[in-house]
């Protein structure tokens, strides 16, 4: 079974919430998440690579994935789903429950900011983050998504076999739909169809956008984008005042809104320079230390 196609997910109770992830790889750790309605089976591209040189923990956001929805009434903006991602990093062990380098595309990407901002990341890598908007604003395009995702799902297995199909099915996320890995396509449907936090995710940046400009200068903060994104085009979503004065803003050539998926080796790259941009870390008994007795963030 391939954990990264949503099998063999490590189950992680932090005694409020149980979110799914899968770890991979030796060295310092290094979180990914997932965009709205997506799992963390969309960062196959890039996970061989990047577990290379760092344990990678790829974590299904609440209601996405294996992970379960939030409980009523629960806090599912970006910056209470950064709560949920700091208790699992609390209970995954002393190297996580300090701040640790973390990786976010889209949705994704505003909840890593909100990670630095509480100063539980070491270093952000932000992939066409959400939140760089201006109002009420919500992608018209999201909901086209979700129905086509949740039509199409039952049948969807025979259909991304077909390269056209592809290329229509995934015009909006992908720069290079019908080059796609059939699999990852399909996994990426399935779990899209299968968001049960999808409306209270969605309802949860309505009204909302980031400001993400107290993230200290001490925590580097990389903002990429996709010179072909057509989930949040940068002539509307890329409103830079949100963001912290010290961002690096990168854009890339030939990208959609899933940089991984375009550019896999650029992205690791990116990835790999803003980590290197940090601060050293301390040894892992030092860690350990500062770690015993921290909160959520």
């Amino acid at each position: 079974m391939d954990p990264w196609g949503g099998a063999g997910a490590a189950l992680v109770d932090d005694g409020d919430m149980t979110l799914a992830s899968t770890i991979e790889g030796h060295g310092p750790p290094l979180v990914l998440l997932h965009g709205l309605g997506s799992s963390r089976s969309v960062w196959r591209p890039v996970v061989s690579a990047l577990a290379e040189d760092f344990t990678v923990i790829a974590v299904d956001l609440p209601g996405h994935g294996d992970s379960p929805p939030l409980p009523p009434g629960a806090d599912a903006a970006p910056a209470g789903l950064a709560g949920s991602v700091a208790a699992l990093l609390d209970s995954l062990g002393p190297d996580t429950s300090v701040p640790v380098d973390v990786v976010g595309n889209s949705l994704g990407g505003w909840v890593a900011l909100e990670l630095g901002r509480r100063s539980r990341a070491r270093s952000v890598t932000a992939l066409a983050p959400a939140g760089f908007w201006r109002g009420d604003v919500i992608p018209v395009v999201a909901h086209v998504n979700r129905w086509a995702s949740r039509a199409l799902a039952p049948v969807a297995a025979p259909l991304l076999k077909v390269r056209p199909l592809r290329a229509i099915g995934f015009w909006s996320a992908s720069a290079d739909a019908a080059d796609m890995d059939p699999q990852l396509a399909l996994d990426a449907v399935r779990a899209h169809a299968g968001a049960r936090g999808w409306a209270a995710a969605l309802a949860g940046v309505h009204g909302r956008h980031c400001d993400a400009t107290d993230i200290p200068a001490s925590i580097p903060v990389t903002v990429v984008w996709g010179d072909q994104d057509r989930i949040l085009p940068a002539s509307a979503f890329e409103i830079r005042d949100g963001a912290p004065a010290h961002a690096r803003w990168v854009k890339l050539s030939r990208c959609g809104h899933v940089p991984m998926w375009d550019q896999p080796e650029r992205t690791v790259q990116l990835i790999r320079q803003t980590v290197a941009a940090a601060p050293p870390a301390p040894p892992a008994t030092s860690r350990r230390r500062a770690g015993a007795g921290s909160g959520t963030g």
